[in-house]
């Protein structure tokens, strides 16, 4: 039990977590910037207020994800 206690409030899970959420965040801006790329060249279903919207707010959150993950790195304790 301490063990897992140790690992939730230590370093390691920091990092983890921070690196997590980095990853999370790029993948949801290259998704979100493939939708609006596809939407902008190629013939999709989804109207170009849907794609734009869908694609915008995935950019949006993938950046917040990135910010989150990078100010976890910088934090101390």
């Amino acid at each position: 039990m301490a063990r897992d206690d140790d690992f939730e409030n230590g370093k390691t899970y920091r990092s983890f977590r921070a690196g997590l959420d980095m990853g999370m965040g790029m993948i949801y801006v290259c998704f979100g910037g493939g939708i609006i790329y596809l939407k902008a060249f190629v013939n999709m279903d989804l109207g170009p207020k849907t794609a734009y919207t869908i694609g915008g707010l995935m950019v949006a959150y993938g950046l917040f994800r990135l910010y989150r993950g990078i100010r976890s790195f910088g934090k101390k304790g």
